[in-house]
């Protein structure tokens, strides 16, 4: 059964804003500001029927609390249980095998939008997926996997 991983800045949430990595550390509610990207009513749809979680990075715990005000906002059909925040530069699939007691294969899959999160899912087995949403995007080149432009994509991806 497949089980589907989602990153949320730059995947799902619009995080390409002016001095975003200068604004969010100091800025409440930065996150829970953001706006979705255009079709993310499927990703909160296939949520009802599919095994999908969030795993993001975050630098505390406040911007934990905004990134969920955000997700209740957009994505309430994703269990809470199913939420996981990580550490900025913690190896996303180690925390989910160890928070779900899980192996990561091929059956978990993780869009994300940061090549390194997707490289090292893969080297414990997973499958990645790149999410692209802007043409100043450096690592495009690097990554060789799957990759998804719309979130709709995700439809078949899901089946």
């Amino acid at each position: 059964m497949k089980k589907i991983f989602l990153d949320m800045d730059g995947t799902l949430a619009r995080f390409n804003v002016p001095n975003a990595i200068n604004r969010f550390e100091k800025e409440i509610n930065f996150f829970a500001n953001l706006k979705a990207y255009k079709d993310i009513e499927i990703i909160n749809e296939l949520a009802k029927n599919n095994n999908l979680y969030i795993i993001s990075a975050s630098s505390n715990e406040r911007t934990d609390k905004d990134k969920m005000i955000w997700l209740k906002k957009y994505l309430f059909n994703i269990k809470e249980e199913n939420i996981t925040f990580c550490r900025i530069g913690e190896n996303k699939a180690k925390v989910i095998e160890n928070k779900y007691n899980i192996s990561i294969d091929k059956d978990c899959y993780l869009l994300d939008d940061y090549t390194r999160n997707l490289q090292e899912w893969e080297s414990f087995g997973g499958t990645g997926i790149k999410r692209l949403t802007s043409k100043a995007d450096n690592s495009r080149k690097i990554w060789k996997g799957l990759e998804i432009k719309r979130l709709k994509q995700m439809l078949s991806i899901c089946q």
